[in-house]
C-alpha cells in the first residue's frame, strides 16, 4: 500500500477520533486547525466520509458530527463484546420481575437486530423476535427508543429515501410521523409499540446508553395487548426503564474497567 494511502487512512481516523471526543458539531475550519490539516484536504476528507455516512453535515450550523456508519461500527463492537455479556443478567432480572418475555436489540441501519431473549416459565405469547431476527426499527419499541436518542441530522441521513415498510398496517409512514413519535418517546423516557410488528402484541422498551448519553441498545418486554390494565402497563414501563438504567450504568462501569485493564 502506498504511503499516501496510509496517510489518508490516518487522517480519516484522526477526524473520527476528534469528533468522537468532542461530542459536539465542529466546523471544517476548526477540524482543520485541531488536526493541523490543509483546509482543502479537510473538506475533501469530510465529503468522502459523508458519502460513506461516517460523518454528517448540519447546514444550519455549518458543522460536522459523527454519522450513522460510525454509530453502526460502535454498535457492532458492543454486540460482540460487553453488551451481550452484560445484558444477560439484566434480561433475566427483568423477565422475573415482569413475568413477561424480555429482549435485547441493537440498531443496524434502519433495522433492529434482536441479540437475545429471555422467556418466563409460564406459557407466553409467540413472538417474531427470535434471536437474530431483523425488523424495521420504526415499527418497534426497541428501535424507536434508540432512534429517539440520535441527533436530528443523523435521523434525517438514516431515513433519506426510505420507503417505510409496514407489517400490520400500523406504524409511521413518513419521517414527520416518526419524529412526532420519537418526541413523545423522549418525553416518556421509553417507547411503547402496539400491534405494529405483530397483531395483538404490545412492547415497551427503554434505551441502553453510555455515560455520554449515546444509545447503544434497547431492553424491552412484550406481552399480549389487552392482557394488562393501564396501571399494570405503567408498572411494566417503570420496570423496563429501571432495568435499562441499571444496564446502562453497569455497562459503562464494565467498559471503564476494561479500558483500565487494557
Amino acid at each position: 500500500m502506498s504511503t499516501s494511502r496510509v496517510k489518508s487512512a490516518e487522517r480519516v481516523l484522526d477526524v473520527l477520533d476528534l469528533l468522537a471526543r468532542r461530542g459536539v458539531p465542529m466546523a471544517a475550519t476548526e477540524i482543520a486547525s485541531e488536526l493541523d490539516l490543509p483546509k482543502s484536504t479537510t473538506h475533501h476528507l469530510l465529503n468522502v466520509m459523508r458519502d460513506r455516512r461516517f460523518v454528517s453535515y448540519w447546514p444550519d450550523q455549518r458543522a460536522w458530527t459523527l454519522g450513522v456508519s460510525a454509530f453502526e461500527v460502535g454498535a457492532s463492537y458492543m454486540r460482540s463484546g460487553p453488551l451481550h455479556r452484560e445484558g444477560q443478567r439484566h434480561m433475566v432480572a427483568l423477565t422475573k420481575a415482569a413475568d413477561e418475555t424480555s429482549h435485547l436489540a441493537v440498531l443496524q441501519g434502519t433495522d433492529v437486530i434482536y441479540l437475545d431473549k429471555r422467556e418466563p416459565l409460564k406459557p407466553g405469547v409467540r413472538l417474531v423476535t427470535e434471536v437474530g431476527t431483523r425488523l424495521p426499527a420504526h415499527l418497534t419499541a426497541v428501535g424507536r427508543t434508540i432512534l429517539a436518542r440520535l441527533d436530528p441530522e443523523q435521523l434525517s441521513a438514516l431515513y433519506a429515501g426510505y420507503t417505510w415498510p409496514t407489517r400490520t398496517g400500523e406504524g409511521p409512514t413518513s419521517l414527520d410521523d416518526l419524529r412526532a413519535l420519537l418526541q413523545a418517546d423522549r418525553e416518556l423516557g421509553y417507547a411503547v409499540e402496539r400491534d405494529s410488528t405483530t397483531n395483538g402484541v404490545t412492547c415497551i422498551a427503554g434505551p441502553v446508553v453510555t455515560r455520554e448519553g449515546r444509545p447503544v441498545a434497547a431492553l424491552g418486554v412484550a406481552y399480549l395487548t389487552g392482557a394488562r390494565s393501564e396501571a399494570e402497563t405503567a408498572e411494566m414501563a417503570q420496570l423496563v426503564t429501571e432495568a435499562a438504567a441499571h444496564f446502562s450504568d453497569s455497562l459503562s462501569d464494565r467498559m471503564v474497567e476494561e479500558s483500565i485493564e487494557s
